[in-house]
């Protein structure tokens, strides 16, 4: 589960567009952060994707580029496609898991796929929208999209770049598209219902023939094809309704110290200004997720990642970590050298590694989460401090027609790792949490699964 963010440039405080995501999946399953570089296009040729190939001559129309755009992702370890990314003709996109009364294929595009094909041959968001239409009405959407479960599922999408931004909602190889006004918030629901700038042909016609609707008068999107009960069990609603809220009280003062904010709260809680929400508390999804166990909860925030838009290159923040209410975001660019030298992405099996960023944060966030109450304070401070000086740094060179320059990169990057070794060693100071005897054990299954010392 996930939940994804936008403002365009007149809800925001600067006019500038801002997207932030929280991308959801399982325990150990490692989300990298990584840069592909534009390559040429071979029309003869095939790309391999997750679960289907598909020829290179399908990805490009008459008169159209014959080489893709460079591409940096927050991408699955296992995965061909990525959860988020942007490229580097300043399209961003967020895929969101979508529960339909539809079921999902068994192979085809997975919604991960599908954003990495668009980022990579789209120079604008509504050239984005339009490649991911063309693409899913060829070759569909499908395959198993969980790591170690069998999670299946359609596909949404939020698509910005500097001046416009779009949610685009498929079911299997229906759609349906709105350019957004100011703010907009998509969390594993269909949120589009009757205001549809354009639509699929069959979308309505066969909501008719299985009963959801009696007539396009009656159509409504959302309600028609939606899981009632697996979105519910998500708490999809209740995410989207507090996201919501957060970017429409701010509207026209947006900034992305906002966005940060809200992708790291626990909105069950937003009422209560007591410090006493801790991992273990509710049963369901919360915007930073903290996996608790194995029904209702099991998935968390694995990666978290805002962008500003500039002219010229934009400001692209990541916690390349999970929980980002415990992490700190630092700054990366697309290209060859947009990310710290340091950063070691992780392939292969998702075995505990010492020498992979998400892997070394993960064994301490392990630790921190169950001595929540009392850690979170001091750490949410040092984060606080940290993103300040950061930020004011970072925004005092842009705009910027050159990337980010390396040594500013490293320096933000050994800033945060110097926060996290801090933290390991304070965390046998700290009480834990009262009654957290059951999530205790849920994290040393997983500990011992992945032999972490």
């Amino acid at each position: 589960m996930c939940d994804t963010i936008i403002a365009t440039p007149s809800a925001t405080k600067n006019g500038r567009l801002l997207f932030g995501k929280n991308s959801d999946r399982e325990p150990d399953e490692v989300q990298n952060l990584v840069y592909y570089p534009p390559r040429e296009i071979i029309p003869e040729q095939e790309i391999k994707c997750t679960y289907i190939s598909i020829p290179m001559n399908n990805l490009i129309q008459e008169n159209e580029q014959l080489q893709t755009n460079g591409v940096l992702l927050s991408q699955p370890f296992w995965m061909f496609g990525g959860e988020m990314g942007i490229n580097d003709k300043g399209v961003v996109i967020g895929n969101e898991a979508l529960m339909t009364k539809v079921k999902p294929a068994e192979s085809g595009l997975t919604g991960m796929d599908l954003l990495r094909l668009a980022l990579e041959m789209s120079n604008s968001a509504l050239e984005a929208v339009q490649v991911i239409i063309r693409l899913l009405e060829k070759f569909g959407q499908g395959g198993m999209c969980g790591y170690r479960h069998k999670l299946y599922y359609m596909n949404g999408f939020l698509i910005g770049d500097s001046q416009d931004a779009y949610v685009l909602e498929t079911v299997g190889k229906e759609w349906a598209w709105k350019k957004i006004e100011n703010v907009w918030s998509i969390s594993n629901k269909i949120s589009l219902e009757k205001d549809l700038d354009q639509r699929s042909e069959n979308l309505i016609e066969f909501a008719i023939q299985k009963g959801w609707c009696h007539s396009e008068s009656d159509f409504n999107f959302s309600k028609c094809y939606s899981d009632k009960i697996i979105t519910w069990g998500a708490q999809a609603k209740g995410r989207e309704q507090h996201t919501r809220h957060e970017l429409f009280s701010r509207k026209g003062e947006l900034t992305i110290q906002d966005m940060m904010s809200i992708l790291r709260s626990h909105h069950e809680i937003q009422r209560n200004t007591s410090n006493s929400w801790r991992p273990m508390k509710g049963l369901r999804m919360t915007v930073c997720a903290h996996a608790t166990n194995n029904l209702t909860r099991t998935s968390q925030s694995v990666n978290s990642l805002v962008v500003e838009m500039y002219h010229g290159h934009p400001l692209i923040l990541s916690t390349g970590a999970s929980n980002p209410c415990i992490s700190p975001y630092f700054p990366i660019c697309i290209g060859n050298e947009g990310l710290p030298t340091k950063y070691t992405a992780h392939t292969g099996k998702a075995e505990f590694s010492p020498e992979n960023f998400w892997w070394r944060s993960e064994k301490i966030h392990r630790q921190v989460v169950l001595k929540y109450q009392a850690m979170h304070p001091p750490i949410a401070t040092s984060i606080k401090e940290y993103e300040n000086s950061m930020l004011e740094e970072i925004k005092s060179i842009f705009p910027r027609e050159e990337p980010l320059p390396q040594e500013i990169i490293n320096k933000h990057y050994h800033q945060v790792e110097k926060l996290l070794s801090h933290w390991e060693q304070e965390i046998s100071k700290y009480p834990f949490d009262p009654f957290n005897h059951k999530l205790r054990l849920y994290w040393r299954r997983y500990n011992k699964l992945n032999e972490i010392p």
